[in-house]
């Protein structure tokens, strides 16, 4: 997880939850599931571990919602950068691209969403929380293939079933390799497999 770096200070104006949840968050972030306490976030939130636990009595809801708010954030990066492309091709070619680079920057909140991967098999809670978490990103690259075929711009060679998993398995799998390895070069490298897919897949109209 992260390391070595100064303590970030919460935006101002966040309720007390709201408060609790950055710093579940931020906990997450640098420590990873097992090393993240009740006690550090409260600390971290500065708020008493009473009043913690009457907005989140398990450590678990409190993770989720802070894994929840991690998921927004990367979501968020990742909508950005696919509304920013209007070219079909270049979206369909580039796209993973784009993507990628928002998992390199956001490569630590992907590290905590892998992270409870790990965890949710051991925890009922925590595997129902799991298809929220890919229905987000699913939701977004449905997104993207909507605006294209609603312009009449792209013409989908497979159908979407098969053709949205792809992309996510994709997308997951890069991320997993870069925050595991931080190996850039290898990543860039086999991104340039993409064109040579993009076109299998899908065709302009």
């Amino acid at each position: 997880m992260t390391q070595g770096h100064a303590q970030r200070l919460p935006a101002p104006g966040l309720s007390a939850r709201e408060t609790i949840i950055w710093a579940a968050a931020e906990s997450l972030l640098e420590n990873g599931y097992a090393g993240t306490s009740v006690r550090s976030i409260a600390s971290r939130a500065g708020v008493a571990i009473g009043n913690l636990q009457y907005y989140f009595p398990t450590k678990s809801a409190l993770l989720i919602e802070a894994w929840r708010h991690l998921a927004e954030r990367s979501v968020h990066e990742l909508r950005a950068s696919l509304n920013n492309m209007t070219d079909p091709i270049w979206l369909i070619e580039s796209g993973i691209a784009s993507i990628w680079e928002s998992l390199r920057r956001l490569g630590d909140i992907q590290l905590a969403a892998f992270d409870l991967l790990v965890q949710a098999p051991k925890q009922e809670s925590l595997q129902a929380f799991l298809p929220e978490l890919f229905d987000r990103y699913r939701d977004v690259v449905e997104e993207q293939l909507d605006r294209l075929e609603r312009d009449g711009r792209v013409r989908l060679k497979i159908e979407r079933e098969v053709l949205v998993p792809l992309i996510l398995n994709t997308v997951l799998g890069f991320g997993l390799y870069y925050v595991v390895t931080r190996d850039e070069e290898s990543c860039l490298r086999a991104l340039t497999a993409w064109r040579e897919l993009a076109g299998s897949v899908v065709e302009p109209t």
